[in-house]
């Protein structure tokens, strides 16, 4: 049976950072899925310095309480990363940070989450 997989846009195309501070995506409810994959870009940036954007994977209980999870990076500009995230707790969202000696990039973000299968997917964590 093949997996089902959502995909779900968490940082948009062109979404632009300028200045070290950080910007947290929605939270999104990942009751229903047992996996998830994060691609995310990030484009040249400002200035002869290129800029690093570093996504970190959160995760919460309550929505109240975030926990990190292991931040990401593209090796450098206008590149690609994939990671894995874990799905241990009810809720995720994450947080990217720019840095460097000209902080603006732009970015983007997305996720590919697989569904859990089985009687009762979906129900409870």
């Amino acid at each position: 049976m093949p997996r089902r997989v959502d995909v779900i846009v968490i940082f948009p195309r062109h979404t632009t950072l300028v200045g070290t501070t950080a910007l947290y995506s929605a939270p999104m409810n990942l009751r229903a899925y047992s996996e998830g994959f994060l691609t995310g870009w990030q484009g040249t940036g400002l200035g002869t310095t290129p800029a690093t954007v570093t996504f970190t994977p959160q995760k919460s209980a309550d929505l109240e309480t975030w926990f990190d999870e292991d931040p990401f990076s593209p090796a450098s500009a206008n590149a690609e990363v994939t990671s894995e995230i874990g799905i241990t707790l009810p809720w995720a969202r994450v947080k990217a940070v720019v840095s460097g000696a000209d902080p603006g990039v732009s970015i983007w973000l997305l996720g590919e989450f697989v569904r859990r299968e089985g009687p009762g997917a979906g129900e409870g964590m």
